[in-house]
């Protein structure tokens, strides 16, 4: 079997942290359809997570693009 070069191995690291970061985006989602609006707490502070989530798993897609 032929060895991975380490510009597979770093582009492989890249793609599954991509992938893991589009997972925990759905967990919150489903964590807020389960909470359904009846937790004021869960109300104010999970959008500006998945805000925040939204805008690394873009950051990390155009830097993906570049390696």
């Amino acid at each position: 079997m032929a060895k991975r070069s380490t510009r597979n191995k770093i582009r492989f690291q890249s793609i599954e942290a991509l992938s893991d970061l589009k997972r925990a985006e759905i967990h919150l989602t489903q964590l807020a359809a389960l909470a359904d609006d009846t937790s004021p707490y869960i109300n104010d502070n999970l959008p500006v997570i998945m805000l925040a989530l939204s805008s690394v798993i873009s950051a990390l897609g155009s830097f993906d693009e570049g390696l």
